[in-house]
């Protein structure tokens, strides 16, 4: 081993997700305040992630393609990118459209991150450095958290722009941090040319199964945003409100903390493979229980069952990922599960919308158990199959 780079890897995860809470969380209220009505924000929000989810296996087949140092320069010029667009919105008198179309330029480009900071701690540790990817994201959960509560308290005595300056220079924080990442060994000219057999196109017929078992987490995906987002609709029948909204969700972030820091010494035990069955399973098991909750305080329970859900899922995709795809085309593979995982999110949350317009919270439950279950079908069905390397045959 060439040493450790958790701390580094930490610091990074911690200044994007604290970050995060701003330019993401809070985009609903920033937006608001500039005199965007609510359904055109969710028309701007959505697009801004679906810009991404298109342009992130582009942007990976690049980085594939490249090889070498290229990560640590796309993270850098993407973080840069989303600074000045954010930065514009609060800093000159726009006018209301060139205000959505850079917030939305904004969101496209740190979203398409995400994927390339998981390929970065791939990378490194194939590289023979060190890194444990359980307590990064551990700390960028917890700088996420701790970023919301700062800053909604400042957007709430100070107004709106105070996020996109906290945002902004948490951003700058991100560039000094991957900076300090070092070089690795650049490509030979033949692993370069190797990598060029490998297309966007060729990619999907190259890992078949891998790409089935993205419908699966896509599935997933879908099931953990509708009950996400629409937990009021969910508690409200049950004699809850925005007050039990907030204690559920405290408890679910409560522990998914401790849940993603120690998720190394969960992969010591239970490969990743059945990871991912199991997150299917507790994510069908915690739909059905959505299904039959009699009160609010078994809602809660549920909760905790955060650890075994999203604790299993999220982290083990970068690692399954890292099995299933060749070296070569790593950062297509990490890209591709992080789209699909983003597009599951979308699609859940507007069809958790359209049910509860026209029909009853009951269907938005039946509903997810429903596609719960089509996910952990899926994984179960393909995840422990290897695809066949079309180029030796």
């Amino acid at each position: 081993m060439k040493g450790s780079l958790t701390l580094r890897y930490m610091l990074h995860q911690m200044a994007y997700w604290a970050a995060a809470a701003g330019v993401m969380s809070f985009a609903s209220a920033f937006l608001l305040e500039k005199g965007f009505s609510a359904s055109v924000i969710g028309i701007l929000l959505a697009s801004g992630n679906l810009l991404s989810c298109g342009f992130q296996p582009i942007l990976a087949d690049r980085a594939d393609r490249l090889g070498g140092n290229i990560l640590k320069w796309l993270i850098i010029g993407l973080t840069g990118f989303s600074i000045c667009c954010f930065v514009a919105t609060a800093l000159f008198a726009l006018p209301q459209t060139a205000m959505g179309i850079l917030y939305v330029l904004g969101v496209f480009f740190f979203d398409a991150m995400n994927p390339l900071n998981n390929a970065v701690c791939v990378m490194y540790n194939n590289a023979g450095y060190r890194i444990n990817y359980g307590m990064g994201r551990g700390i960028g959960a917890f700088a996420f958290s701790l970023s919301a509560l700062i800053i909604g308290k400042l957007m709430a005595d100070y107004g709106a722009d105070w996020m996109i300056w906290i945002s902004a220079s948490l951003l700058v924080f991100n560039i000094i941090f991957v900076l300090g990442f070092p070089n690795v060994k650049e490509r030979t000219q033949e692993e370069n040319v190797q990598t060029e057999c490998c297309s966007i196109a060729v990619f999907f017929s190259r890992y078949r199964l891998y790409c089935v078992s993205l419908l699966g987490v896509m599935f997933l995906a879908m099931f953990h945003a509708m009950s996400e987002n629409y937990l009021i609709e969910i508690v409200r029948p049950l004699g809850g409100d925005s007050g039990s909204v907030g204690i559920a969700l405290f408890i679910a972030t409560a522990v998914e903390r401790p849940g993603i820091v120690f998720f190394d010494k969960v992969r010591e035990k239970i490969t990743d493979n059945w990871l991912l069955k199991l997150s299917g399973v507790f994510f069908l098991l915690k739909a059905l229980l959505f299904l039959l909750a009699p009160n609010v305080t078994a809602i809660y329970m549920i909760q905790v069952m955060q650890t075994v859900t999203y604790c299993f899922l999220a982290p083990t995709q970068l690692f399954y990922a890292n099995n299933k795809i060749d070296p070569v085309d790593m950062v297509k593979g990490q890209a591709f599960i992080t789209a699909s995982y983003t597009l599951g999110c979308a699609c859940g949350n507007f069809l958790g919308g359209q049910l509860l317009e026209w029909f009853h919270v009951t269907a938005l439950l039946v509903a997810g158990v429903v596609i719960a279950a089509i996910g952990t079908v899926i994984l179960f069905v393909t995840v422990d199959k290897k695809d066949i390397d079309t180029r030796r045959v």
